[in-house]
């Protein structure tokens, strides 16, 4: 494994301040010796390790962008100086094989032997697995790192092997630990300070008091009893305080509450050295738990531009932002970019032979998974798997990484480079942003992107790493993919930013200006409602769909799309529409790279969106492709038939036909999807008016009935939502209701509600689990706002509303109010009173569903409350 420049450049700044650190704890040792020989001097033992670091810093060795932050020295557990380090290096730019010289240097540059104690702390299962594995492995390039530095004599392990002094004279002893097991305060760590059985040799005999005695003395942090019989007790703690580790701290930014600093420092380190690709400095602590300002003390910056020049990464990164509403649609765009890949990379390992393999591998990010989640209006790991398997790939291809299911582990999947495994799509909603490590990772497809945008965020990275460390010389195979569905450009490119800068890529992206990203969410507890309203009875009429005798909610899949009849339908227009020379729209392709300048540029045109295209129309993958929207796929393959026959009737040969497949399938998913619309808001109002889809109340109590109670995790503390007076609300359903939990126009709205008289009560309608209703599309319409007023006749009514930013006008804008008002209109109370009329257990209340655009609020609303 050759050393990389960068990496030679951190070995040779980590030999500098080693040297300096020497000669300056030489100094100390000195000073310290004659303060205790000569008490009467008053001599002061300077902190050497914050000597070394001015010289180090004075000789200009530390990064410039760290030049103002000021050195933040560490103590241990009885107060005794701790050189302590930060390593600054991105995802992927080989951190632990930095770790693993480190940590020879260290030995043998500074403390001058090759046997002791390296505390090896890790931040999760992921990473404890992987660093485990490889420190054991005798072949591999970190272990062989470590035997060269102890002479061979590497012992490995963990927290629950025997440990012997013996062992720690004789050998490097490398212990790989989890931060949660350190943490002094939780039931795991404090096995480590419990009397052990398996701890040997490092205190006295049990009977040897005098000998206990002298370790309290020596070592004032030791557990055990100090009483009238003191005695250490034998845990594997004291022994780690007693031997004074050298600690490697992985992922070091999640190590920087006052708890795991106290812990980690508490084991009395002789050395700790960080890593981390985003170092984190801790303010001022006042009163009244006052402590100093903590730094991370950067000792290296390596950035994402060398690990660029090093062929480490693969750059640029290709963003195709698809705005359209199917994200089947996207997810085929994904896989056709996949399968492009794949023919590239099967080219190149022909090539290349073995060294040369490589299998692109897609990763999908969901809305929902889990069996409970799958309810057909957001987009499921399962909906996702079925429609890559109706694609053509198979089980095998296909893996699901979720909290809830790892295929990841089967036996089969566990190494994803060997070329035995068959994995090229991993399912995950956000399963993978910490410790996975695939560098056949090219392509990302985000159908969540613009829902959950922070976990896109993380996953970034993901796709980074070049296979092997090398360029290819293949284009295609230099660079990654991102393709998203339905999410804002600007906002994708913000959020890709973010994720490079989380795994220390910041200077490969224009720079962000900081903002307030999204709170840790809290811990989820209930709402109530207020008390003057907690016993009123609330509900609401569900869309139901009448099925003889019985009745069920209404289901798109089984009431809608399978009652869709495509046999008349010709695709005679898709045909007429392909154009001549086709190819695929660029104008939404945009590129991520850098220049000769240094600078990043975003660019746009046509070699971006040169896919390579299978050379041979594929019928049947067509007809997988569309059978979401035409189920019967010999009605499919009549209606492909169709298309095809009429193309070739304008000249398309098999050339020219399979040059343009994708874009012809693409034309003709959008037509039927067009087409499915009108066919199912046709079918739909059939069925309302013949009485089988209702919209009622009705006497048997299957109804919506309004929550006593609502969950949410803002704090107790959290910022309420007030009135325009600046007051406490007085007409919220519940109360009392968070700022942070409704946006600018949302709050805009609630606040006018809260000041209208005639407003009775209102709640806002927050969790998707909510109150929805059915219409003619895939997916449920979620009012935001539920509201009841007294009426101008003394009768009062229940409105439904959804409100729309004006940014946000669109065909889905129309949808929703086209529904809503049918839905009112086609309303009735068991028959017994006029459409569009809902009365409430008899009370004389009313029913009625709107949409408003926030621009027409401040006219169109009061309009709604006074009718």
């Amino acid at each position: 494994m050759r050393t990389l420049d960068y990496q030679q450049r951190v070995l040779d700044t980590i030999d500098a301040y080693l040297d300096e650190l020497k000669a300056e704890k030489f100094r100390a040792d000195k000073v310290a010796a004659m303060a205790e020989a000569e008490p009467d001097l008053g001599l002061e033992v300077p902190d050497y390790a914050a000597r070394a670091w001015a010289k180090i810093k004075g000789a200009g060795r530390l990064p410039p962008s760290r030049g103002a932050v000021p050195f933040s020295p560490r103590k241990d557990g009885i107060g005794r100086a701790v050189p302590n380090v930060t390593l600054k290096v991105p995802t992927g730019g080989g951190k632990t094989w930095l770790a693993v010289n480190a940590v020879s240097r260290i030995m043998g540059r500074y403390l001058a032997r090759n046997t002791g104690f390296v505390l090896w702390i890790v931040p999760n299962e992921a990473i404890y697995s992987q660093t485990l594995k490889r420190l054991r492995d005798r072949q591999h390039p970190y272990r062989q790192a470590l035997d060269r530095a102890a002479a061979g004599r590497v012992k490995v392990m963990e927290k629950g092997d025997r440990l012997d002094a013996r062992d720690v004279d004789a050998n490097l002893c490398v212990m790989v630990l989890m931060l949660q097991a350190a943490n002094r305060q939780t039931q795991e760590a404090l096995r480590m300070f419990r009397d052990r059985g398996d701890v040997h040799g490092f205190f006295a005999p049990e009977g040897d008091q005098a000998a206990h005695l002298r370790e309290f003395e020596a070592i004032p942090n030791l557990d055990g009893y100090q009483d009238m019989l003191p005695m250490v007790k034998d845990s594997l703690g004291n022994a780690l305080r007693k031997i004074r580790p050298v600690v490697v701290m992985d992922e070091g930014q999640k190590a920087t509450s006052d708890l795991a600093h106290d812990t980690l420092y508490g084991f009395n380190p002789i050395f700790v050295l960080e890593l981390t690709a985003t170092p984190k400095d801790v303010g001022e602590r006042r009163p009244p738990n006052p402590r100093p300002a903590r730094y991370a003390n950067l000792l290296v910056e390596v950035t994402g531009r060398e690990l660029h020049a090093e062929d480490m990464i693969k750059m640029p990164l290709n963003l195709d932002p698809r705005q359209g509403v199917d994200w089947r649609a996207t997810l085929t765009a994904a896989l056709r970019r996949l399968n492009a890949l794949q023919a590239e990379a099967t080219a190149y390992g022909a090539d290349k032979g073995e060294l040369g393999y490589i299998r692109p591998i897609m990763l999908v990010q969901v809305e929902r998974t889990g069996k409970e989640q799958r309810d057909g209006a957001h987009i499921h790991a399962e909906d996702v798997k079925e429609w890559l398997l109706r694609s053509g790939l198979d089980e095998a291809e296909v893996a699901i990484k979720t909290a809830e299911q790892n295929d990841l582990n089967q036996p089969e999947n566990l190494d994803l480079l060997a070329p035995t495994n068959r994995v090229r799509v991993i399912v995950t909603k956000a399963a993978l942003q910490e410790g996975w490590d695939c560098p056949f990772a090219y392509v990302l497809c985000s159908l969540a992107a613009a829902s959950n945008l922070s976990a896109m965020t993380q996953l970034v990275g993901r796709i980074l790493r070049q296979p092997y460390a090398m360029k290819t010389g293949v284009p295609a195979l230099d660079e990654c993919y991102v393709v998203t569905h339905h999410a804002g450009t600007r906002d994708v490119v913000e959020a890709i930013k973010r994720g490079l800068e989380k795994d220390g890529l910041a200077d490969l992206v224009i720079e962000v200006p900081e903002g307030g990203g999204a709170p840790d969410p809290g811990t989820a507890r209930k709402v109530e409602r207020r008390p003057e309203l907690r016993s009123l009875r609330i509900y609401l009429p569900k869309v139901l769909r009448e099925d003889g005798e019985r009745h069920r909610e209404l289901d798109y899949e089984t009431d809608i799309l399978a009652g869709i009849d495509w046999r008349d339908y010709s695709p005679s227009k898709v045909a007429a529409a392909i154009p001549e020379n086709p190819r695929e729209a660029a104008a939404q392709l945009q590129r991520i790279t850098l220049t000769d300048a240094g600078e990043d540029e975003f660019f746009k045109g046509e070699a971006l969106a040169a896919a390579a295209e299978t050379l041979r129309f594929d019928a049947s993958y067509a007809v997988r492709v569309i059978s979401d929207l035409v189920p019967n796929p010999f009605v499919a393959r009549g209606i492909i038939g169709e298309l095809l026959a009429a193309l070739k009737a304008r000249g398309f040969d098999r050339e020219k036909l399979g040059r343009a497949s994708g874009v012809i399938i693409d034309a003709l998913r959008l037509a039927l999807a067009d087409e499915q619309d009108a066919r199912a808001e046709a079918l739909f109002r059939a069925e309302v008016a013949a009485g089988r889809i209702q919209f009622r109340l009705r006497l048997d109590g299957d109804n919506w009935r309004m929550p006593d109670t609502i969950t949410t995790t803002e704090g107790p503390r959290s910022p309420h939502l007030t009135g325009a007076d600046g007051g406490a609300l007085v007409r919220s359903l519940f109360s009392p209701v968070f700022r942070n939990e409704l946006n600018g126009e949302e709050q805009n709205v609630a606040v006018h509600l809260d000041g209208e008289g005639a407003v009775k009560w209102w709640h806002r309608n927050v969790a998707k689990a909510n109150y929805g209703l059915q219409g003619w599309k895939r997916g449920r319409i979620y009012p935001d706002f539920i509201f009841a007023t007294g009426g101008t006749a003394g009768a009062g009514r229940i409105v439904v509303l959804e409100t729309k930013g004006d940014h946000l006008r669109n065909p889905d804008t129309d949808y929703k109010r086209d529904v809503l008002n049918f839905l009112t209109e086609s309303f009735a109370w068991d028959q017994a009173v006029p459409a569009g009329q809902l009365a409430i257990e008899m009370t004389g209340e009313t029913v009625e569903c709107a949409l408003v655009l926030m621009q027409d609020v401040p006219t169109v609303l009061p309009g709604l409350i006074a009718k």
